[in-house]
């Protein structure tokens, strides 16, 4: 019976790619928070996407290291 292997690749320059996207939508947000300083429900919404960028960093970062810990076991299973 073959073994099946469903795996998704990443690669460093992917990551690299999604966290340079996540400093660009910071940097415009933080922009936007300083024209809108005086604007409460605007800031509020403006917070809000800031807090679903950073979980979509903090994912990234786990994905990136859950595959690294994946092929450190397999490296280790080799030897």
């Amino acid at each position: 019976m073959a073994e099946e292997n469903g795996s998704v690749r990443i690669t460093n320059v992917q990551v690299y790619e999604k966290l340079m996207e996540v400093n660009a939508v910071q940097i415009e947000l933080v922009t936007e928070i300083r024209r809108l300083n005086h604007l409460p429900e605007k800031v509020a919404d403006l917070d809000a996407r800031l807090g679903k960028v950073e979980l979509v960093s903090k994912l990234v970062f786990g994905v990136y290291g859950a595959i690294l810990g994946a092929i450190a076991v397999r490296l280790i299973g080799t030897l």
